[in-house]
Parts: C-alpha cells; sequence; structure tokens
C-alpha cells in the first residue's frame, strides 16, 4: 500500500465504492471514502468520477482487507493530503494537559482549551468498520451511531494549525 492508492471496496451486491489511501501513520493508513457507487465491473473505468465524489469517511486503518484482496487496489493517483489530514490530541505528561499533533507526529504544541475540546485523539480502526458504514449509508444494513464518528466534517486538518 501507498500513498494514491486508489482501491474498491465490493459492497456484496455487485456494486462498489472507491477509497484511496492519503497517508500512513506506522502500520496504519489513512483512508478516505468516497460518495460514490457503481457496479464492481464498471468501478475500474470510473476512477476520475469517484475521485471528484464528495468524500464521506476518513480514518485511519489497518491493510487486512487489502491483503486477501478483498479491498482492490485500482491504481495509483496523486492526493492532496493537506485536504484530508488531521490534527490530533494527545495527553501529556500531567492529567488533564494535552498536546496539539500533526498527522505525521513530528510537529506539536500545547493544545488551547477549545482543541483540547474539538480535537479527536488518534485512533485506529479496523478496515471492516469503514466497510459496514458504506454498506449502511447504501441501505443495506443498519445505520449504527458509531458510523457518525467516520464521515468526513469539518474536522481541524494538520495543515490548518502547523502549515499556516
Amino acid at each position: 500500500m501507498k500513498d494514491g492508492d486508489v482501491f474498491k471496496i465490493p459492497l456484496g451486491d455487485g456494486r462498489a465504492a472507491v477509497g484511496q489511501v492519503v497517508s500512513s501513520y506506522l502500520s496504519a493508513y489513512y483512508v478516505v471514502i468516497f460518495d460514490f457507487v457503481a457496479s464492481e465491473e464498471e468501478v475500474p473505468s470510473l476512477v476520475t468520477e469517484a475521485l471528484q465524489s464528495e468524500p464521506l469517511f476518513a480514518g485511519l486503518s489497518r491493510d487486512a482487507l487489502f491483503r486477501p484482496g478483498r479491498w482492490q487496489v485500482l491504481e495509483n493517483r496523486t492526493v492532496d493530503s493537506r485536504k484530508y489530514l488531521p490534527a490530533y490530541k494527545v495527553g501529556w505528561q500531567v492529567p488533564g494537559e494535552y498536546m496539539v499533533v500533526d498527522f505525521s507526529g513530528e510537529r506539536m504544541r500545547p493544545a488551547t482549551e477549545l482543541e483540547k475540546e474539538i480535537l479527536p485523539n488518534r485512533t485506529t480502526l479496523s478496515a471492516a468498520i469503514f466497510e459496514d458504514a458504506v454498506r449502511a449509508h447504501v441501505g443495506l444494513e443498519p445505520w449504527k451511531e458509531f458510523f457518525d464518528e467516520l464521515r468526513v466534517g469539518d474536522s481541524v486538518k494538520s495543515a490548518d494549525l502547523f502549515d499556516a
């Protein structure tokens, strides 16, 4: 797996969704899954259209579903990581004290009170959770409240805090 890899996520009903690896962190991959579904056979020819769709879900995940070939890499495309990679808060030496850290873990500074409230902790999730969220989004299984946390929203990006 490498930055820019575009992959398809089979939904089990003949259709597939599309995602892209944005970056890696240690042994995990930050993936974005787009609000795009097409027949599995057509997806490889629709990569450009898929990548122009709105990002739907995003987060750090392991490569478990890539290794058996369930999530198949279709091609590699340039990706603007500044648009996606979040900043995180991390606990520090004193309980209740936090630092803000960029996605790569290379830059950090003390968190403001607002950042302590709004920034997430870094978590790595199973690829199966992302697959379940996509299946629920298209109505193939029940929606779980937890899936809301995977939605791409107005998260604070590393670039917003450290590249200004």
